[in-house]
C-alpha cells in the first residue's frame, strides 16, 4: 500500500475512553508518532533543499529556513522560531521571546557560530515541567547539525568563486594559454589561449568539446591534448609541439596538471610560447653538432699523429704544435710563430685560419719584409679612383681583401714604427681610410704574426713599437727547427718524394741516402730539404748547398773543452767524406784513413 504524502498523512488519534473536557489536553497527552515523524523530517529535508538552490546567498536560505521550524513541532500554530547566526538574526513573523524557550548551539569546525531557538507564544496545555517534548529535543540539534552543514557549504562556495575570480583576473594578465577542462568540456580559457589558437571569444569555447572545438584552430588544440580529455590525468604531464604558421614555425610548451574543480577531477593545461628559446635551443645544438663534426674531422686527423693540414711529423715536438694550434684555431686572439727560416711558419698560419671560424674567409698572405714604406697605405689599405695618376678605379688593400678572414703578416719584424703605427690604429678599431677616399672602413680580421727574430730585441732597440708588440702575439707558437727533430726527417723525405714522383716507388730511398739526409744539420731546416731531395732527383746525387761557412763547419764553440770540439770536427769531416763519395761509405772510410767500422761508430755518435 503506498505511503501517503507527508503533507496529507491524516493526523489520527488513539481512541479514548471518556473524551475529556478539553480536546487540547486530551491530543497533547498522546501525539501521534508517525505524524510527529513526518513533520520532523519535512522540516530537515526542507532545509536541505534550501541549499541546493544556486546563486542563493546565505541570509536567503536562513530566512527561509527558520520559517521551516515552528511547523515540525507539536503544537505548530503557536511556536516560533529564531535562528543567531554569525550576529545576524533570523525570526520567524511571529516571534516573540516568552519564557517557554527551547535552545540549542551551532558548532561549526569546533566553534560556537550560533544558536538556535523555538519559543511556544502560551504555555501548552499539560506539560508539566517541560513544555518541548524529547523528540523535539532531539529533532533541535539534528536542525542544528544541518544548518552548520549548510553553514560550512555557503563557505566552502563562497571561498571557491573568491579564488575562482582571483585565479581568473590572474589567468587573464598572464602571458601564458591556460585551460581548464572537466569531463571533456572547456570550462575556462584565458585571453592568451583565445590568441595563440586563433579564437575570437572565450566565452563562446566554454562547455565546447575538447576534441571538436566551436572556434579556433581545433585541430591544434585536439592534438595538444590526446585522450587526456577522456581519462584521469594521475601526475603532471609536459610537451613540447610545433605549430605550422604562415611565417615561421612556432614552439609551444604545454603542460597538463590534474587538480580538483567543485569537488571533481579536471585539467588545468598551461601553453607557453618558447619558440625564441627553442630557436636558440636549436642554433646552439647545430653550432655544437659543427663543432662536434670539426672535432671528429680533427681528432681522425690526428689518429695518423704525424700530419695536421700540411704540416709533417710524428715527433714529440711536432705533437705538442699540433696541440697549440688547435688551442689557437679555438680563439679569435692574435697569434705570433716564431721559428728559423724555412721551418714552415706559413703552413702552421694556414692549418689555424682552416680549423678556426673564420676558414670560410680569406687568408691574406702579407711579405712584410718586401714592403716598401711608400706604398705601405696603398698596398693595406687600397685606394679610391682618381687618388694618383694611373688610378683609374677603386682597388682593395689587404685589410679590405682580409675581412672576414685571416691577415698573415710574415716576417713582421720588418715593418717600420710608422708602418706600425698605421697599421695598429685600424688593429685597435678605430679604421682607416682608403687613399684618396674620405669615409673611414672598419674591417673584421685575426692577425697571425711569423718572424725569424725575437721581437723583444726589436723592442729593446727601439726597432718595433710596445703596443704593437703586445697587440700581435697574445698566443705564442714556437716551431723547432729540423735538426732538433730528426725523426721526422723520413717521414718528410717520403712525402716530398710522392709529390715530385720520380721512381716508381719512391718511398724506396737508399739507406746510404737517407743516412746522409738524417745525419745533416738543416740550417735551412724543411724547405732545404725540399730542395736538396729536388736536385736528387733531377741530377742523380746529393749536394748539399748551404751557403758560406755553415757547409765547410759549424762555428766551433769558445772554451776549453776539448772532447766536444774533437766530436763536431770529426762530425763535420764524416759529412764532408759522405758526400764527395756520393753516400759510399767504403769510399768515404778510405778519404778519412780510417776502416769502415771506425766510420759506422763515429756516424753513431
Amino acid at each position: 500500500m503506498p505511503t501517503p504524502s507527508p503533507d496529507k498523512v491524516p493526523m489520527e488519534r488513539a481512541e479514548q475512553p471518556a473524551q475529556p473536557a478539553d480536546p487540547c489536553v486530551c491530543d497533547a497527552a498522546r501525539p501521534n508518532p508517525l505524524a510527529e515523524r513526518i513533520k520532523e523530517l519535512n522540516c530537515l529535508y526542507g532545509i536541505s533543499n534550501l541549499s541546493e538552490n544556486q546563486d542563493v546567498s546565505l541570509s536567503w536560505i536562513m530566512q527561509r529556513a527558520v520559517e521551516l521550524i515552528p511547523a515540525a513541532w507539536q503544537y505548530p500554530e503557536n511556536a516560533c522560531a529564531r535562528i543567531i547566526l554569525n550576529g545576524r538574526h533570523y525570526i520567524t513573523r511571529n516571534f516573540k521571546v516568552t519564557s517557554w524557550r527551547q535552545n540549542t548551539r551551532i558548532i561549526l569546525n569546533g566553534r560556537h557560530v550560533g544558536d538556535v531557538d523555538v519559543y511556544y507564544l502560551q504555555e501548552p496545555p499539560g506539560r508539566g515541567d517541560s513544555p518541548f517534548l524529547e523528540e523535539e529535543e532531539r529533532l533541535l540539534k539534528a536542525i542544528a547539525e544541518r544548518l552548520s552543514k549548510v553553514l560550512w557549504l555557503k563557505e566552502s562556495e563562497e571561498a571557491l568563486k573568491e579564488s575562482e575570480e582571483r585565479y581568473r583576473v590572474l589567468t587573464e594578465q598572464v602571458a601564458e594559454g591556460v585551460a581548464l577542462v572537466q569531463n571533456s568540456r572547456f570550462c575556462y580559457v584565458n585571453p592568451a589561449f583565445c590568441k595563440l589558437f586563433q579564437i575570437p571569444s572565450a566565452e563562446a569555447m566554454r562547455e565546447g568539446l575538447v576534441h571538436q572545438p566551436p572556434l579556433g584552430n581545433g585541430n591544434e588544440i585536439a592534438r595538444f591534448y590526446g585522450d587526456r580529455a577522456d581519462r584521469i590525468v594521475e601526475s603532471r604531464e609536459e610537451e613540447v609541439h610545433a605549430l605550422s604558421r604562415a611565417d615561421k614555425p612556432l614552439w609551444i610548451q604545454v603542460c597538463h596538471s590534474p587538480i580538483s574543480f567543485r569537488g571533481r577531477p579536471a585539467l588545468l593545461s598551461t601553453f607557453k610560447d618558447i619558440t625564441d628559446l627553442k630557436e636558440q635551443q636549436m642554433a646552439a645544438q647545430r653550432k655544437a653538432q659543427a663543432l662536434d663534426d670539426e672535432n671528429r674531422v680533427l681528432r681522425s686527423s690526428l689518429k695518423e699523429r704525424y700530419r695536421l693540414g700540411g704540416i709533417l711529423g710524428r715527433s714529440p715536438a711536432m705533437q705538442a704544435v699540433y696541440e697549440l694550434i688547435l688551442k689557437a684555431a679555438a680563439t679569435d686572439a692574435s697569434l705570433a710563430i716564431f721559428g728559423e727560416s724555412g721551418s714552415g711558419k706559413e703552413l702552421v698560419a694556414r692549418a689555424v685560419h682552416e680549423h678556426c671560424a673564420r676558414s670560410g674567409g680569406r687568408f691574406v698572405a702579407v711579405n712584410c719584409g718586401a714592403m716598401q714604406e711608400s706604398l705601405f697605405e696603398r698596398e693595406f689599405f687600397g685606394h679610391c679612383k682618381g687618388a694618383f695618376t694611373g688610378a683609374h678605379a677603386d682597388a682593395p688593400g689587404y685589410l679590405d681583401l682580409a675581412d672576414g678572414g685571416t691577415l698573415f703578416l710574415d716576417e713582421v719584424s720588418e715593418l717600420t714604427v710608422n708602418m706600425q703605427a698605421k697599421l695598429l690604429r685600424a688593429i685597435e678599431g678605430s679604421g682607416y681610410r682608403p687613399i684618396g677616399g674620405t669615409e673611414i672602413k672598419n674591417s673584421d680580421f685575426r692577425i697571425i704574426s711569423a718572424s725569424n727574430a725575437a721581437l723583444g730585441d726589436r723592442v729593446q732597440a727601439g726597432l718595433m713599437r710596445k703596443d704593437f708588440f703586445y697587440r700581435i702575439q697574445v698566443v705564442q707558437i714556437e716551431l723547432p727547427p729540423l735538426r732538433q727533430r730528426k725523426e721526422d726527417i723520413p717521414l718528410l723525405v717520403e712525402h716530398f718524394l710522392h709529390e715530385m714522383k720520380p721512381l716508381p716507388d719512391p718511398s724506396c730511398v737508399p739507406g746510404r741516402i737517407m743516412d746522409l739526409l738524417v745525419e745533416y744539420d738543416w740550417p735551412g731546416n724543411v724547405r732545404e730539404l725540399r730542395n736538396v731531395l729536388q736536385r736528387y732527383v733531377t741530377l742523380g746525387h746529393l749536394e748539399f748547398l748551404a751557403p758560406g761557412p755553415q757547409l765547410q763547419m759549424d762555428p766551433v764553440p769558445i772554451g776549453l773543452d776539448l772532447r766536444k770540439s774533437v766530436q763536431k770536427l770529426e762530425k763535420f769531416l764524416v759529412n764532408q767524406a759522405l758526400q764527395q763519395s756520393g753516400g759510399n761509405r767504403t769510399q768515404a772510410a778510405a778519404l778519412l784513413g780510417i776502416s769502415r767500422r771506425a766510420l759506422f761508430r763515429k756516424m753513431s755518435i
